[in-house]
């Protein structure tokens, strides 16, 4: 079937966890969500380029530049003769990025000319968040150079009918918007939903609220994306449900030496029998870029595959599976179920 030739946009924790991963699960199943998906396994993706702006990245080996961030390394790397070239900013400089005191920017046509010399298949936006005019830039560069794009950040991608038509004529495959993590806050909380309903359990109240120290924690400290993020991951958890609930959900603070890690805080009440209360009071653990290597790999695979099936533009199945604002958003149940009859087609059972 031949390689998945990748490239990544922003060298931050997901992408640190991403390729730890590549080299690991080329040779160990353990923690393995699924071994294939469209018949691609996690050896055929390969890593061919990548940018960022941070002075401290740009002109280094990958390896050497994921090592400037605070996700937990697992995995001893060799050097990838990859060399990380200056990518573009288009916005304010978000909450993380505030501290550099210079950046390394390249232009647009450069970075087109890098993707298409490299034979890209599909691009990684893995940006800080908030970077919307960046996310959309690179989108369209993505585009020109006959790849697809993957969005990992809340900017509006996938949803933008524009750009998905345009993808859909290209041949190429758009998917986002917002990663889910695999058991992270969103789909913890989609989960007790979930449970507490087919139980014949009404829901009356809830509330999530998550705390964190890595970059992304910091940069949706910022009000307008906190309040953003807010509304994705409410409208999100309330698909769970078939009436209206009084929910609030999002993050409430940064604390710097949590570094990577993030824990959120769960309340519920809900009512049964006789109007009896039922109340879940728990806060749940989780590790931010770990959290979100097997949907990466996912969709990277189903990506590709989907591609090879001549399904283009926004592909529903995979959007809904793998992030929390689609553009035609599903329960977690059915957009797992949807997204296996299509993709898996070989699983471990961990």
């Amino acid at each position: 079937m031949g390689k998945i030739k990748i490239a990544i946009i922003g060298l931050g924790n997901c992408a640190s966890s991403l390729i730890q991963g590549l080299k690991y699960y080329s040779n160990h199943s353990d923690g393995l969500w699924h071994f294939k998906v469209g018949g691609y396994k996690v050896e055929d993706i390969e890593l061919v380029a990548a940018f960022d702006v941070d002075p401290k990245k740009v002109g280094k080996d990958v390896i050497e530049a994921i090592g400037y961030n605070n996700a937990p390394k697992k995995v001893e790397l060799d050097r990838l003769n990859i060399e990380v070239k200056p990518g573009l900013i288009k916005d304010p400089l978000p909450l993380a990025l505030r501290e550099l005191k210079e950046l390394k920017v390249n232009y647009e046509s450069k970075i087109m000319d890098e993707l298409k010399s490299n034979k890209v298949d599909l691009v990684l936006n893995c940006i800080c968040s908030g970077m919307d005019e960046t996310s959309k830039i690179y989108a369209g560069l993505s585009l020109d150079a006959n790849c697809s794009f993957i969005n990992i950040t809340p900017s509006r991608i996938a949803k933008d009918p524009l750009l998905a038509m345009n993808y859909e004529n290209g041949k190429l495959c758009l998917v986002g918007d917002d990663l889910i993590s695999q058991l992270g806050g969103t789909a913890f909380h989609k989960g007790l939903m979930k449970l507490l309903n087919s139980r014949g359990l009404k829901v009356v109240k809830s509330y999530q609220l998550d705390v964190g120290g890595g970059p992304e924690t910091l940069n949706t400290m910022d009000e307008e994306l906190k309040m953003r993020k807010r509304e994705i991951k409410t409208k999100s958890i309330k698909k769970e449900l078939d009436y209206d609930i009084n929910l609030t959900t999002g993050t409430t603070e940064y604390v710097e030496f949590m570094g990577n890690n993030r824990t959120s805080y769960f309340w519920i009440e809900a009512k049964g029998y006789l109007g009896s209360s039922v109340k879940i009071d728990i806060y749940l653990k989780t590790n931010d870029s770990e959290n979100a290597g097997n949907i990466l790999l996912d969709v990277i695979r189903a990506t590709k595959y989907a591609k090879d099936r001549e399904i283009y533009g926004a592909v529903n199945e995979i959007c809904s599976y793998g992030f929390k604002d689609p553009p035609f958003p599903k329960g977690i149940e059915e957009a797992y179920q949807v997204f296996s009859s299509k993709f898996l087609t070989c699983e471990i059972d961990k």
